[in-house]
């Protein structure tokens, strides 16, 4: 009777840990798999990098690196 008792508690513990369930993932709101071209607008959505910066990354990831004339004239 006890021994049930045992396993009982530590397939609940199993069960019910935020470890082993899906509502864990959901809960932290943030991909864990996030691409190149994710973290680059994130990162220029948070001010770390300018515009040109950000344009100048996006042309080399998309393989259509050109160059980029930062003078204005």
């Amino acid at each position: 009777m006890m021994l049930g008792l045992i396993l009982f508690l530590i397939f609940a513990f199993y069960f019910l840990s935020p470890a082993n369930s899906d509502v864990s993932c959901c809960m932290n709101h943030q991909s864990h798999t996030h691409t190149v071209e994710d973290i680059l607008n994130e990162r220029y959505a948070r001010g770390e990098i300018d515009r040109e910066d950000y344009l100048e990354r996006k042309q080399e990831l998309s393989g259509q690196k050109q160059q980029i004339s930062l003078n204005k004239g």
